[in-house]
């Protein structure tokens, strides 16, 4: 079985603002500022 390593096992996010980084679970919004959080598990092209 061939294994895309640009596939992500589980969603990753981080914060626009200060940076934050978490995994599922982490929300719309960051826990540190209160910011946006961007699924950057995701290409973005």
């Amino acid at each position: 079985m061939i294994v895309d390593p640009y596939t992500p096992d589980e969603p990753r996010y981080e914060c626009a603002n200060c940076g934050y980084r978490g995994g599922p679970g982490s929300g719309e919004l960051c826990p540190d500022c209160a910011g946006q959080l961007r699924n950057i598990a995701v290409p973005r092209e």
